[in-house]
């Protein structure tokens, strides 16, 4: 279903992904306030419901605050009562393994009024971009009336399909614009904001407003277009907000713990739904005017530090996004590391003798004894994964402190012996 909803002037804000975060959806109704843009030029791009802890509150803000949504893959499975997120991930994937914890959650927090709003939403969103303070179109180049946009949630005909900036035009963007007879495509899913421009067309994704975009920082993202001296403008906005609380009630839920990690530091848990540009721009800042320098050409990639810079990072050899390719340890030796990974999952993972929980524990506590921090990242997380709390996981770091203080001292043992028969 498409709903078209008119002519648009003024300054229309953008977001979507809201991901069940009700803290991040609460701070762009702040900055929409701050810059006195009303509901009828809100729009939501879909995903209003996911990850987080709050799905039928974010639902109500959003038929209450009376802007335009479409349905994302989310709301529309869930409207139709499907198991599945429809997300669109690699079976047995991480982020599959982890739709099958929030999926169930966010399918029954969702109140019989909230799902009766998922049936009203649209499919798509149409409207033309008008001039600021006035109500006539947008005339592009070449003279023809109207410039029409066209709001999407993934791709034309393909709800959850990932789109991403490196997204090839011809195969990806151009039919949608095609067959839709528009301009503009505003659209959601793939979680990372960007902009791409070519043949006098503008493909737009602001970027999800519930989880970040794997650049390193808490920021969350939305976007704003206007016409601007007769022309399409448009910016990209990064907001801060009260993660801390939104990771605190992700902890308190049954709901993926990596997930509660990234709202905290701003790194995906994997980027296995990424093609290899974006994932090569994971842990470095963006940045909103380069964002938009970048919507024409070939996108740019991650600068290689210099200098000081480059000498301090060289001396640094721990470094967490390393621990994504725990997988490569069996690159020269394939054979022992597919025996290494089997043993490995056997006995740190999966119910047996000991439970998952205490298995986690045990790993997170001899992590600490070894001072491993690659360990120490990855075991925390097993550890909330699976029902540890804080208070737990210092208290089995504590016995590994003894253990080792103990280890320690018991060898002086030896020392007063040697002592004692020289002393002789």
């Amino acid at each position: 279903m498409t709903k078209d909803i008119g002519i648009l002037t003024g300054e229309v804000l953008i977001f979507g992904g809201v991901y069940s975060n009700l803290e991040a959806l609460r701070a762009v109704q702040a900055f929409a306030k701050t810059r006195a843009i009303p509901a009828s030029n809100i729009i939501c791009t879909g995903d209003i419901v996911g990850y987080c802890a709050n799905p039928t509150e974010c639902i109500e803000v959003v038929r209450d605050w009376g802007i335009h949504a479409i349905a994302g893959n989310v709301e529309m499975n869930i409207r139709d009562g499907l198991e599945d997120c429809g997300c669109n991930f690699d079976e047995n994937s991480r982020c599959d393994i982890f739709s099958r914890i929030w999926y169930p959650f966010a399918y029954k927090q969702s109140s019989p009024s909230a799902v009766e709003y998922m049936k009203t939403l649209p499919d798509y969103l149409t409207f033309e971009l008008g001039q600021n303070s006035t109500s006539a179109p947008l005339t592009p180049p070449g003279g023809e009336p109207g410039r029409k946009v066209l709001v999407l949630h993934g791709n034309y005909e393909a709800t959850s399909e990932f789109v991403w900036r490196s997204s090839d035009w011809a195969e990806s963007k151009a039919p949608a614009f095609a067959k839709t007879n528009s301009d503009v495509i505003v659209s959601g899913h793939s979680g990372l904001p960007f902009a791409h421009a070519e043949d006098d067309k503008l493909w737009l994704n602001s970027g999800a407003l519930g989880m970040p975009a794997n650049d390193g920082t808490p920021r969350v993202w939305c976007a704003t277009i206007k016409v601007k001296d007769g022309a399409l403008d448009y910016q990209f906005h990064g907001l801060d907000y009260d993660y801390k609380a939104a990771r605190r009630k992700m902890l308190d839920n049954p709901l993926p713990k990596s997930y509660a990690l990234t709202l905290d530091n701003g790194l995906w848990d994997n980027t296995e739904v990424m093609l290899e540009r974006e994932a090569r721009w994971t842990g470095f800042a963006l940045d909103a005017d380069q964002l938009k320098q970048e919507s024409i050409g070939r996108p740019s990639e991650p600068t290689t530090p210099t200098g000081e810079k480059k000498k301090r990072m060289e001396k640094q050899y721990f470094d967490p996004k390393d621990l994504k390719k725990f997988g490569r340890i069996n690159e020269h030796q394939p054979e022992m590391g597919k025996q290494f990974f089997e043993w490995y999952e056997n006995a740190t993972y999966g119910e047996t003798a000991l439970t998952a929980r205490e298995k986690a524990l045990i790993a997170l506590a001899v992590s600490h004894s070894i001072a491993c921090p690659y360990c120490v990242d990855s075991f925390t997380t097993n550890c909330l994964e699976n029902g540890a709390d804080e208070e737990q996981m210092m208290e089995a770091v504590h016995v590994a402190a003894a253990i080792k203080a103990g280890s320690t001292l018991i060898s002086s043992v030896q020392m007063i012996k040697q002592a004692e028969k020289l002393g002789m």
